[in-house]
């Protein structure tokens, strides 16, 4: 605890300027201090908790204090964009600043608004059920310079996907919170695209999507992380399913520069709240370097006839690690829920990590659940197979290694989309460690 402790001594003066320097509705002002009175609680997450072994938040929060500030970067004067985005709505946060220069969404159909501009009508229908259970996102809570919220107006159809474009472009901690809200019978595809300049340096990026779906939504949401060789980024993505919605997620990972050395850890906390919610998730990482690549997931079936549906692919190289933990919950007095998690991992260096964890939880009897995880090296036999038809040791570990990650790739129902999935896969195929491009 004495890690967390200090990182949050550190914290204290800039929460405490946060929340007594805030002029906006008293709502808003009693989330971020229900926030700060439960991190004050429980803690930032460690080592000392199971969830968090292998990617402690405080230990890496400290380690960065010792280095540069914690407080929030100051708003980035530019106004760039990310590269090699999908086709789309591109909204452009720099640094966690909403960029200048990005265009104004504000139609019938989708709206991007400042959380404070909401009545107190819709705040209360949106945050009702915002209670984090995860420290860091109480943390950002209290600290991000803004919280934007997306809406999708109800019954209205989002064809073209929306982008948005997470850019660092200088060193520091940059920190952002996003609400996602889809009301009754919307239907959506939204990217969130984490990237870096050349020039961005260590950074620490600390992350929020809070994504709602009422009744009978959709929304296919993919996270990319293109986060530099030397940061470190902490991510929760929280989300509640309501009745007949459904969730449909695609993670991927591939650090951009050389001697990769980022960290990432992702934590996506899924709730199944109304009769008939669905979440489906495909995620895919090759962990090169020295690089730390931590996927963590919580599901809980808490209504009648759920549907989870989770597989990641993951590899690793050199000296890296993975980390892969799948927690699935039915809750008691639930009937007809399905959950399913699979993890399928390989080693192509004696000195890299993977560690997969898959876990049921179950309190009702009717229920369809299984769990897997398989961590191996590339079959020996396809490999001398490829060799004796005339292909290269190098090549044919390319084609082992790329089409194993593929099944990690979400179908979106776009064409277009999915052939950008397929490329940033391959992105992640870089020619060190046995990983090919």
């Amino acid at each position: 605890m004495g890690a967390a402790q200090t990182v949050l001594e550190q914290y204290a003066p800039l929460i405490s300027a946060r929340l007594q320097g805030h002029d906006g509705p008293a709502w808003l002002r009693q989330w971020r201090e229900s926030a700060h009175q439960r991190l004050q609680h429980s803690g930032l997450p460690g080592k000392h908790r199971e969830s968090w072994h292998y990617s402690a938040a405080d230990l890496w929060l400290q380690q960065f204090g010792e280095r540069h500030s914690l407080a929030p970067s100051a708003p980035a004067a530019d106004t760039a964009i990310a590269a090699n985005l999908p086709a789309g709505q591109t909204l452009g946060f720099v640094n966690g600043y909403l960029s200048a220069g990005a265009p104004a969404l504000d139609s019938e159909s989708v709206s991007l608004r400042p959380l404070a501009r909401l009545s107190e009508q819709e705040s209360a229908e949106l945050l009702a059920t915002a209670g984090q259970i995860d420290p860091l996102a109480d943390l950002i809570t209290t600290l991000a310079p803004e919280t934007w919220v997306l809406t999708i107006a109800a019954n209205a159809q989002v064809d073209t996907p929306i982008v948005l474009s997470q850019l660092a472009t200088q060193q520091g901690c940059h920190i952002g919170q996003i609400l996602v809200w889809l009301q009754a019978g919307a239907s959506a595809t939204l990217v969130e695209d984490f990237s870096a300049t050349e020039t961005a340096g260590e950074y620490l990026q600390l992350s929020h999507s809070l994504l709602r779906l009422e009744q009978n939504s959709r929304l296919t949401y993919a996270r990319f992380n293109r986060d530099s060789a030397a940061a470190q980024h902490l991510g929760v993505i929280t989300a509640q399913v309501g009745r007949d919605a459904q969730l449909r997620l695609q993670a991927l990972e591939s650090g951009s520069g050389t001697a990769l050395s980022n960290r990432v850890r992702n934590g996506f906390h899924v709730r199944l709240a109304g009769n008939g919610a669905e979440f489906i998730a495909r995620g895919a990482f090759a962990a090169d370097d020295r690089q730390h690549i931590d996927y963590h997931f919580t599901v809980d079936h808490c209504s009648d006839h759920g549907r989870s549906d989770i597989q990641i692919q993951g590899l690793a190289a050199a000296k890296s690690q993975g980390i892969v933990n799948g927690r699935i919950y039915i809750a008691e007095n639930t009937r007809g829920n399905d959950g399913q998690f699979t993890s399928h991992n390989l080693l192509l260096s004696a000195d890299a990590e993977i560690d997969a964890k898959p876990e049921l939880e179950i309190y009702a009897d009717e229920v369809k659940c299984a769990h897997g995880a398989t961590v191996g090296q590339l079959d020996a036999d396809q490999l001398l197979y490829l060799q004796t038809r005339g292909i290269d040791r190098d090549e044919a570990i390319a084609l082992l290694t790329e089409g194993f990650l593929k099944a990690g790739l979400l179908d979106s129902g776009n064409t277009d989309l999915n052939d950008y999935f397929q490329r940033q896969l391959l992105a992640g195929l870089k020619k060190s460690g046995g990983i090919l491009a």
